[in-house]
């Protein structure tokens, strides 16, 4: 039985005047986020008091505004305010980031729509590339995680870079790896051209990119709408009889921080390839 007091409340109690559902209290009990006031030793129940009602309202409202668990933990336990702000405040610009983004994929359905399923063209060509010295970091991410990898990623080399007073020699570029694509563990290298061989450090690694026969093509605008160009590619690369012979990259020839509108990117798409057509 619980202690003998009268702002005590079971769970399927709390539940109703917090608002939370009796999974979403056990699940943030488990999670550490929000602990029962009491727990009874002996039959396990949990326990809440009116003085928790308060933070239970926070959490509430802190989800509706779909902060992360990590970050709701770091709101209760900051107790500065102008923290809780900035905490807050970035939250926000994160959102904004994603209408603007939702606002684009609109555009991109739309466009899709319009064109009925007809194929939208798009130039494909073959052409050589030379070997390449590179300075890269190869990682692990999902695809929730991947601008905050990449941001981390690119970090790395251009501050290595800077200490050895080096400088790219051609846009970034990305690898990625794996027979199919999956959000929730996507592996890829992100890569800045060099000039020379340049030893590496902790994530970062120094290495020749090889060269050799690859297929590619422009993609024009948001990287949402990228699949595109790898379609175009895959069906070019069935009709015409090659096989693919190593991982896609993607060379950033105008990134986000050189434009304000994202229809300005644009990004090769390439393959490498077998010289040899299929039999």
């Amino acid at each position: 039985m619980p202690p003998a007091r009268s702002d005590l409340f079971s769970i399927g109690e709390f539940s109703r005047v917090s608002k939370m559902s009796v999974k979403t209290l056990r699940f943030y009990d488990e999670r550490g986020l929000f602990k029962p006031g009491h727990i009874d030793s002996k039959s396990g129940y949990r326990y809440y008091s009116s003085a928790q009602l308060a933070e239970a309202n926070l959490i509430r409202l802190l989800r509706s505004l779909e902060l992360p668990l990590e970050d709701i933990q770091l709101f209760l336990r900051e107790r500065d305010p102008e923290a809780q702000r900035a905490l807050l405040e970035s939250h926000r610009e994160g959102l904004e980031r994603r209408l603007e983004e939702y606002r684009s994929i609109v555009s991109s359905i739309e466009r899709l729509v319009a064109a009925g399923g007809h194929e939208l063209s798009r130039q494909v060509g073959l052409k050589e590339l030379a070997a390449q010295f590179i300075m890269g970091v190869r990682f692990n991410t999902t695809y929730e995680k991947l601008d905050d990898a990449i941001g981390l990623a690119f970090g790395e080399i251009f501050a290595l870079l800077g200490e050895k007073g080096e400088f790219p020699a051609g846009p970034p570029l990305s690898i990625y790896y794996g027979e199919e694509w999956d959000e929730s563990n996507i592996e890829m290298e992100l890569c800045v051209p060099v000039i020379r061989p340049i030893g590496g450090r902790d994530r970062v690694n120094g290495r020749e990119l090889p060269g050799g026969l690859v297929v590619s093509t422009l993609h024009m605008g948001p990287y949402h709408e990228i699949a595109e160009a790898y379609q175009a590619l895959e069906l070019w690369a069935k009709e015409q009889g090659y096989v693919y012979t190593g991982p896609p990259r993607e060379v950033y020839l105008v990134g986000p921080d050189q434009v304000d509108d994202e229809a300005d990117l644009r990004t090769e798409v390439m393959f490498p390839l077998s010289k040899s057509h299929k039999s």
